[in-house]
């Protein structure tokens, strides 16, 4: 880690147990930042950027730290290899600062005066800050956050601006600060949601925080998000929005948290998986239950999508197609609801994502195994056992599913494949986006209509 000295402005690197304390700046980039390579010709003096270096310096020398980390300035970016690490390693960087000081260079604080108080916080509220995708982790990473004015004047801390900040971000206080002994106010969608408190935020919560959020890079969007979802993997500028649906791969090969398909879009999308953070508007209150079943079966990516396991917990009929029960649930003002993954047949082995609605369980029959069609898990997620339906059996099992059309093995086995757009050629694509407008219509265009 390459650390600042905040009396001589020289670098010096440090490893691992060696790494002394250290503050860390939170900023947002201008148009003439001072570079690693312009510290080493000596010409960083030469770049308006480097006045916000010095002004940081100067603030953690003041407050006797001897070390600052600046991403603008401790990075060599010509090196690809270095680009990574500090990239993959940034959520740690700044979760392991003493101090990270925010600098907001749009906001002028005054307090003076009432009306001055007033606009000082409308200037707050409006910073630019709160918009980027890099200065979400800046702000959930460090334990203690202090915001600086366009002159470092004092603004306040984090905890002090709890509420203000949960106000702008959409991001519960105890999501904040979770190491402060923090009032934790009632859910405002569910004062009596019990999945509110006492839990990690659900990775579709995660998603919602940066739903709103903008890079400058588009890759960015992802990488941006490695750390928030303790994630790694390799950066590929270039790639576009594919960096996305590879952060997705990435968390669902260390997550059983289901609520990464809670989220609602109008196109169709790879493997049933979002296209983008703004997916997940909507999915702030998308709260995990945990796994429904402990035999289930983990996913994989296969050439033609996603393996998604479904053991004890679908329903199908030929109105509704398949209804997958997710190990989720949203709040609203009536309390918790299940979710539900909806899917259409589209050839053997290969399903089409319609959507995540609530379930409907309750109304349309309960949730069950095609495998073993006597167990049935009901809304709440209890199981039972049904002697009529298990004297049906496989075969009668076998006989309804194939009077829909469907792959009988398919739906008697534990797992099903959701569609990947890169399965098919592009002629074929087009015609499957036909079939998903058709079954937008049959179903009254209830398809992904949102969570919120």
């Amino acid at each position: 880690m390459r650390l600042i000295n905040t009396t001589t402005l020289e670098f010096s690197e440090f490893f691992d147990n060696a790494i002394p304390e250290y503050v860390i700046l939170s900023h947002r980039w201008g148009s003439d930042e001072a570079s690693f390579k312009d510290f080493e010709k000596g010409i960083q003096h030469t770049r308006s950027g480097f006045g916000k270096i010095r002004g940081f310096c100067n603030l953690a020398l003041k407050s006797q730290y001897d070390w600052a980390w600046v991403d603008t300035c401790c990075i060599d970016k010509s090196s690809s290899a270095e680009l990574t690490e500090a990239i993959n390693s940034m959520y740690r960087w700044y979760e392991n600062a003493r101090v990270c000081f925010v600098y907001l260079a749009d906001v002028s604080w005054r307090t003076t005066a009432p009306a001055l108080q007033q606009a000082s916080m409308m200037s707050f509220r409006a910073s630019n800050w709160f918009t980027r995708g890099w200065t979400l982790q800046e702000l959930l990473a460090p334990q203690d956050v202090r915001f600086n004015d366009r002159t470092w004047g004092s603004i306040g801390t984090k905890v002090s601006l709890i509420h203000e900040i949960s106000e702008l971000t959409n991001i519960d206080v105890q999501y904040l600060s979770p190491h402060q002994n923090i009032e934790v106010e009632p859910c405002s969608k569910s004062p009596d949601c019990r999945a509110h408190s006492g839990r990690e935020p659900s990775i579709a919560t995660r998603m919602s925080w940066v739903s709103r959020r903008q890079t400058s890079r588009t890759e960015d969007m992802a990488y941006c998000l490695l750390g928030i979802f303790d994630v790694n993997m390799p950066l590929l500028y270039g790639e576009g929005r594919k960096a996305f649906r590879r952060l997705q791969y990435e968390i669902l090969k260390q997550s059983d948290d289901e609520s990464i398909f809670a989220w609602a879009s109008q196109f169709v999308t790879h493997a049933g998986l979002a296209f983008w953070p703004t997916d997940f508007r909507d999915s702030r209150y998308v709260h995990r239950w945990g796994p429904i079943s402990n035999e289930r079966r983990p996913y994989s990516m296969t050439n033609q999508g996603l393996s998604f396991p479904i053991t004890w917990r679908t329903h199908l009929s030929e109105h509704n197609g398949l209804r997958v029960l997710l190990d989720c649930c949203v709040c609203g003002p009536q309390g918790l609801s299940n979710l539900e993954l909806r899917l259409r047949y589209l050839r053997p082995g290969v399903w089409l994502r319609l959507g995540v609605q609530f379930s409907a369980a309750s109304e349309q029959g309960l949730f069950h195994n095609p495998l073993r069609p006597g167990w049935r898990i009901s809304k709440d997620g209890s199981l039972s056992f049904d002697d009529v339906a298990e004297a049906r059996g496989v075969d009668g099992m076998r006989e309804y599913i194939e009077r829909l059309g469907c792959d009988a093995q398919e739906l008697l086995g534990t797992d099903i494949v959701i569609a990947s757009s890169d399965a098919f050629s592009e002629s074929v694509f087009r015609a499957n986006k036909r079939v998903l407008s058709k079954l937008q219509n049959s179903t009254g265009g209830v398809v992904d209509k949102g969570l919120d």
